[in-house]
C-alpha cells in the first residue's frame, strides 16, 4: 500500500515537472528581424548615400550580431538567384559598401540602428547592381567569434542612372482550357529581363468574347525581376461571372515604362457548370428512354 502511494507520487511529481518546464521552455521567446527587408536605391555616379538597418532582438535572452555583406547573383534565364562572398578580381556592389563587421550584442527587445554607406565611383557604368546586408546571430565564443545560428538579411536594389536597358520579353502564357463559371481562375507566365537593370513589370489581362467585346480585365501587379533573370508571375481572375463560348485573354505587360508593351494572347473555352450538366442529365435521359 504504501509503496503504491509513494510510486503515485512520484508520477505525479514527474507529470508537474513535465508541465513546468513545458511551460517554461514554451514561454521562451526567440526571434530576431530587420527593417527594411529590402532597399530600392537609385544613385548618380560619384555620390554617397548614407542610410541605416534596423535589427531588433525579438526574444528573452542576449544574442551576439554580427554583419556582412555578400553579392546577390541571379541564374541566367531561371527564377533563382544566389547569394556569393566577394569574387577576387571582380568589382561589384560589395566594393561600394562600407558597414562595420564587428559582432555586437542586443539585449532582449533592444532596437540597434546599424549605419552603413554606399560610394558610387565616378566613373561607375550606368545600370542595376545587388548586395545582402547579412546579420549573422549567434552566441560569442571566448575568443570572440561568433557560432552562427540564423542569419536574415536585407537585399539592397541599386540603380546608377543613364543610358541602360530596360526591356523583357513575355513567354509561356499559361491558363487552363476550360473556365467553369464562378470559379476563379488563374494565369501564369514567364517573364525574361533581357536589359540591364531590374524593374517590376506591370500590366493587365484583357478577357474579350468571340465578337471582340471585353469582357474583364484583370490587373497585373507587378515583382521585381533581376537582368538576365526569369520569373514566373501569376494572378487570379476572382469572380469571372457567366461565361460561355471562346474567350481570348490578351496579356500586356509595360516593359520600359515609356509605352513599350510586351504581349501574349491565349484562348480557352467557357461553359456555366451547372446548366451543363442539367442538360448532360436531360440528354442521357431522352437517350436512355
Amino acid at each position: 500500500m504504501i509503496k503504491s502511494f509513494k510510486l503515485t507520487v512520484f508520477i505525479l511529481v514527474l507529470l508537474l515537472a513535465q508541465v513546468y518546464f513545458g511551460i517554461f521552455l514554451a514561454s521562451a521567446k526567440q526571434g530576431f528581424t530587420i527593417f527594411p527587408a529590402k532597399l530600392s536605391l537609385t544613385v548618380d555616379k560619384g555620390q554617397i548615400h548614407n542610410d541605416e538597418i534596423q535589427v531588433t532582438n525579438a526574444g528573452d535572452s542576449v544574442v551576439a550580431v554580427l554583419p556582412d555583406v555578400q553579392d546577390l547573383v541571379t541564374a541566367s534565364g531561371a527564377s533563382g538567384f544566389n547569394f556569393m562572398p566577394k569574387a577576387p578580381g571582380i568589382t561589384s556592389l560589395v566594393d561600394w559598401i562600407q558597414i562595420s563587421r564587428k559582432p555586437f550584442e542586443l539585449k532582449p527587445n533592444e532596437t540597434k540602428a546599424v549605419p552603413f554607406t554606399i560610394k558610387v565611383p565616378s566613373d561607375a557604368s550606368p545600370g542595376s547592381r545587388f548586395a545582402v546586408l547579412f546579420f549573422a546571430t549567434g552566441a560569442l565564443s571566448g575568443g570572440g567569434q561568433l557560432n552562427v545560428s540564423a542569419r536574415t538579411g536585407s537585399v539592397i536594389l541599386l540603380t546608377v542612372p543613364g543610358d541602360f536597358k530596360q526591356i523583357g520579353e513575355i513567354s509561356n502564357f499559361i491558363l487552363s482550357k476550360f473556365v467553369w463559371n464562378n470559379q476563379p481562375t488563374g494565369f501564369k507566365f514567364d517573364f525574361l529581363n533581357t536589359g540591364t537593370v531590374y524593374f517590376e513589370p506591370k500590366g493587365t489581362i484583357t478577357i474579350t468574347n468571340i465578337w471582340g467585346k471585353k469582357v474583364a480585365e484583370i490587373p497585373v501587379a507587378g515583382q521585381v525581376v533581376l537582368p538576365t533573370g526569369m520569373r514566373s508571375i501569376n494572378t487570379v481572375w476572382e469572380k469571372p461571372g457567366f461565361l460561355l463560348g471562346i474567350y481570348k485573354a490578351h496579356l500586356a505587360i509595360n516593359i520600359t515604362g515609356k509605352g513599350d508593351i510586351a504581349t501574349k494572347n491565349a484562348r480557352f473555352y467557357a461553359l456555366p457548370l451547372y446548366p451543363s450538366l442539367g442538360a448532360l442529365g436531360i440528354l442521357l435521359i431522352l437517350i436512355v428512354v
